[in-house]
């Protein structure tokens, strides 16, 4: 637990607290709010080797503020590192990284198939007012509002968090 300052950023944080004058930081995301993790491209400036930092994060500006922190060397369990950061990243033998590189691309490339007229079928049920579902058409991700098979619409409010499979692309 530290104490992050209110206004400050995840990046500015971060920088400050685990990079030192070698390593400078090119570019991040914080995906979640309070118990979100952050990814990170960081840049060895001796080397010029780029390697992901992966940070959890829990509490929130100007109060108790939570974090762990990772390198993708560890083969962290968050796969949600979007593209941008990844693309950064220069090549690297290490089987952990490689691994979890490829987890974060094929998470990407699933989530960026869920498209409005998709439809995904869930591994567990959602229990909605009409019954328990598992399949459900995707009416608008961003919003994570999903038709259900008696055509009412729906907030599925940690979708995301689930495993699914896209059963039929979108027409």
């Amino acid at each position: 637990m530290d104490h992050r300052a209110a206004g400050e950023s995840h990046a500015s944080f971060f920088t400050r607290e685990l990079l030192g004058e070698k390593q400078t930081m090119l570019a991040s995301a914080h995906i979640g709010g309070i118990g979100g993790t952050f990814y990170a491209a960081v840049r060895q400036l001796d080397s010029g080797k780029v390697w992901a930092m992966v940070v959890l994060t829990t509490g929130c500006p100007g109060a108790r503020f939570g974090w762990k922190a990772m390198e993708e060397q560890m083969g962290p369990c968050e796969c949600d590192c979007p593209a941008c950061i990844l693309d950064l990243l220069t090549p690297t033998d290490d089987r952990y990284a490689m691994e979890w590189r490829q987890r974060c691309r094929n998470r990407a490339a699933l989530f960026g198939a869920v498209v409005p007229g998709a439809k995904l079928e869930f591994s567990v049920d959602f229990l909605t007012p009409d019954g328990p579902h598992r399949a459900f058409e995707v009416v608008n991700p961003s919003k994570s509002l999903f038709r259900s098979p008696s055509g009412v619409a729906y907030r599925l409010t940690n979708w995301r968090t689930q495993t699914f499979a896209i059963v039929e692309g979108a027409s």
